[in-house]
């Protein structure tokens, strides 16, 4: 009891807040209804310049108390100016973006009822976006359940939710709040004096991730990285400071340690060596010849269209780009390729489009690279209307800041997977995404989970995103073969797994010795499987129509796609297709002409397509309908025409009709 009369909280639910107003009325309600009523909601404003405090005082409920600091003096002042305030005998964090669960103060309380030696319970968190859309869960929140997981998780990284601990107040205000990484330095000096920690496995919270956010502003100042060095290094400062030596300690300096020599190591060894490895291995002659190159075809570049990718060898993707330029090659564009093609494959379809260049040494030389880009950037920058379209390459986002306003940015993505730890360079660019006009997928799949990205990174995809399908070039008829033909077209690479279909091919082989066709397309031969034939690579496209025609089944084994090309030509020849659920596989193919395996796990998926390929070489009726169905569904929906109208509009119109 603090004054005659007066009965002190139980619970002191300590809120700070800096120009809140958009999310305050909802992080305030969330607390006003929590089931568990022995609280006292305070609202520490460090010095909001919107209408945060206009929105406090609207509400009468006496338990709600403001504290205001008059001017901004920074998260830690506004926590300890909250510490010293508190009249509760717990202390419940709570940030005024975010909302509380019904129950958590009611499941926190009861949880530290039933283990007094615990100081301070934590929960699971849930990350929403602005529109309150649950985009994913804390990363470490699985991994860190019981106490001895967060101890041995505490050196190397934060595994504890400010916003979801409920603590014991006299034991915080031992120790209050310090700069850097704030709830994380307080964290490991409490555990460094053996106060113990409790976490309930199920979501109390609802964090909201937002680029105003506390959080989020700092993230965006400085590195993740860099703030676990900094914090780290204060932490061990302030305790070898008063003479403390444990083995929490030891184990933070091992971890600072490694975070630090990764540091280093990503941000000036790799990109040292790798500049010293380009000056070395660049030929001084094949850069000025890039570089003549270069400003020759600038010189004569007439149009107002600059198309961007990595290679301009075989491939599926490389293929696309070649029908893309070709939409329009009448308005003389001109085509940089970035990267070191595998091969030419292609590479007569590009320069058929507009004017060819070459430059992955020019682009990449350390003592080249920039003034390429300016040269480049100065070229587009001259334009009356520019369009910049970029598929594959850095590149693209890379000139786009140096662009003049109104210049076109459209960025072609074939396949994209959303990882809410994971998807970093896309991130990186994230802050450019005013500057892009249209995101074009060529995959459904890939377009839903770019958007989950966006809308996860409080970015509206609205009028940003747009899907277009591709097309093929020539379709075949139906054909009978006296043996089932299978097929794999792609380059051995990790996610197409060529690996697992000659594994298929084995096992097939070993059952009935040539009673089956096997094809490989776009490698060499593999040692071992003197039963495959390998075509190696086709860019001829009427020989790549011809060698589908003269199989039956395409089989695809990869573990991430889009929609693959490879599908396309192969149903516009009339063959079935075996594929693992990829991309847009499952939705974009029926039961009438593919056959779609339950998982891309290695084991399970071979199994099935054992099974499948054992079946229709026995009903070989069904097979011919099922390649007739697909013939019929290929003319149907890869239509060509329809391609080259679509880009043709988004290429051509001053605003995007697509």
């Amino acid at each position: 009891m603090s004054d005659a009369g007066h009965i002190a909280p139980q619970v002191t639910v300590l809120m700070p807040v800096y120009n809140a107003a958009r999310f305050l009325r909802e992080a305030i309600d969330s607390v006003l209804a929590q089931s568990f009523k022995d609280f006292e909601l305070l609202v520490v404003d460090d010095g909001s310049i919107d209408d945060s405090v206009a929105i406090v005082n609207t509400y009468s409920d006496p338990r709600i108390r403001l504290v205001e600091l008059g001017r901004n003096r920074g998260l830690v002042a506004a926590l300890n100016t909250g510490l010293d305030a508190a009249e509760g005998e717990f202390i419940a964090r709570m940030d005024a973006d975010d909302v509380m669960h019904p129950d958590r103060l009611a499941i926190q309380m009861a949880y530290l009822s039933e283990h007094p030696d615990i100081d301070v319970v934590a929960a699971f968190v849930e990350h929403i976006n602005t529109r309150g859309e649950v985009m994913g869960a804390w990363s470490t929140d699985r991994a860190t359940i019981t106490e001895a997981q967060i101890r041995a998780m505490m050196p190397r990284t934060n595994c504890i939710a400010h916003p979801t601990v409920l603590m014991r107040t006299t034991v915080v205000r031992r120790y209050r709040y310090q700069g850097g990484i704030e709830d994380w330095d307080l964290w490991l000096r409490m555990l460094s004096r053996g106060h113990r920690f409790g976490k309930i496995p199920r979501p109390l919270v609802r964090y909201r991730i937002h680029p105003t956010s506390i959080m989020g502003d700092l993230k965006a100042q400085v590195p993740l990285e860099m703030r676990l060095i900094r914090s780290r290094r204060e932490f061990l400062l302030h305790e070898w400071g008063h003479f403390r030596f444990s083995a929490l300690h030891i184990a933070v300096l091992k971890a600072q340690a490694r975070t630090r020599a990764r540091w280093i190591r990503d941000r000036w060894v790799i990109p040292f060596l790798r500049g010293i490895k380009r000056l070395v291995t660049y030929s001084p002659v094949a850069l000025l010849r890039e570089q003549r190159m270069l400003k020759k075809a600038l010189a004569a570049w007439r149009g107002r269209h600059v198309f961007t990718f990595s290679y301009l060898s075989t491939g599926g993707a490389e293929s696309v780009h070649a029908d893309i330029m070709d939409t329009v090659a009448d308005q003389h564009p001109l085509i940089l390729v970035t990267g070191f093609s595998r091969d030419n494959g292609n590479a007569e379809r590009f320069a058929g489009s507009g004017r060819l260049v070459e430059i992955p040494r020019l682009l990449h030389h350390p003592f080249t690279a920039a003034a390429a880009r300016a040269r480049i950037v100065r070229a587009i920058n001259g334009k009356e209307n520019p369009v910049l379209f970029g598929s594959n390459t850095d590149h693209f986002f890379a000139w786009l800041p140096f662009l003049r306003p109104g210049t076109r940015a459209i960025q072609l993505i074939h396949a994209f997977l959303y990882q809410p730890n994971g998807n970093r360079k896309h991130k990186a660019w994230s802050a450019l995404f005013p500057l892009v006009e249209r995101y074009v997928f060529v995959a459904r799949q890939a377009m839903t989970e770019f958007n989950t990205f966006l809308r996860a990174n409080n970015l509206d995809p609205t009028s940003k995103t747009v899907f277009i399908p591709n097309a093929v070039h020539r379709s075949g008829s139906v054909r009978k073969h006296d043996r089932m033909g299978l097929v794999f077209v792609g380059r051995d690479s990790g996610e197409k797994r060529l690996h697992l279909f000659l594994d298929l091919c084995a096992q097939l082989d070993r059952l009935a010795p040539g009673r089956l066709r096997y094809t490989v397309v776009g490698t060499g031969p593999v040692p071992g499987h003197p039963f495959v034939t390998f075509r190696g690579h086709v860019t001829d496209q009427t020989t790549l129509a011809e060698i589908y025609a003269e199989h039956d089944a395409l089989v695809l084994t990869s573990e991430r796609e889009g929609f693959p090309m490879v599908i396309m030509e192969a149903m516009a020849q009339g063959l079935v297709i075996i594929s693992t659920p990829v991309g847009d596989v499952p939705q974009r193919t029926s039961t009438d002409f593919a056959v779609i395996t339950s998982s891309i796990e290695p084991v399970l998926m071979t199994a099935e397509m054992f099974q499948a390929v054992n079946d229709l070489d026995a009903d070989r009726q069904r097979l011919q309908r099922m390649k007739e169905a697909a013939l019929v569904h290929a003319r149907r929906e890869f239509d060509l025409n329809a391609f080259r109208e679509r880009y043709r509009s988004l290429l051509m119109s001053p605003a995007s009709s697509t």
